[in-house]
């Protein structure tokens, strides 16, 4: 190989790999819609998962839908129940199959506070690892209540990662990642 090629052929390693590396680390972020026909299909499952008022919850904000895979979609819906509490309910779509969508059900240790295995709270997505992390509040202070991890599969499956809980409120805000652990799991 002549050494006037060198440059050219680090120059085309160079663009290849940061092209890749860009791809890779470029995250995927959540689509926002607001269609009445959305929630229209899933409204029997929002209902089945969470009593709210979902029509007017949704002419406020909307869904998001997260890609996971080539056929597999989760649709995010939330309503506020109180001033610091807002549900969030997750239905998973196989684009394969979309008559059986189906509500997404979140493990968590038994004897805690949030058991209905259908709702998250407060939920936010880290985009870049597909994690969804949860806060509810046991109060508008913020001093007790519970956070987890959910990391979703590419099948579009939450799996619990981490579950902290603080039940006394007793006034000394902490901030909920640094709550007593209650469960980790591996990845």
């Amino acid at each position: 190989m002549s050494k006037s090629l060198y440059p050219a052929l680090a120059a085309a390693l160079l663009s290849t790999s940061l092209l890749a590396s860009q791809t890779l680390a470029e995250p995927i972020e959540p689509v926002r819609e607001n269609d009445p026909k959305i929630l229209n299909r899933y409204l029997g499952l929002l209902d089945q998962a969470y009593p709210c008022d979902w029509k007017q919850a949704y002419d406020t904000m909307g869904n998001y839908r997260l890609q996971f895979s080539k056929n597999i979609e989760v649709l995010e819906f939330a309503c506020s129940i109180s001033p610091y509490n807002e549900a969030h309910v997750y239905v998973r779509v196989d684009s394969h199959k979309p008559q059986d969508a189906e509500l997404l059900s979140f493990k968590r240790p038994q004897n805690e506070d949030n058991d209905d295995p259908h709702v998250v709270f407060n939920g936010v997505w880290d985009i870049k690892t597909g994690d969804l992390t949860s806060f509810m509040k046991g109060r508008g202070l913020g001093d007790c209540g519970t956070y987890e991890v959910h990391r979703f599969t590419p099948e579009g499956y939450p799996h619990l990662l981490e579950f902290r809980a603080k039940p006394e409120c007793d006034g000394n805000y902490v901030q909920p990642e640094k709550y007593p652990v209650v469960l980790t799991q591996p990845q």
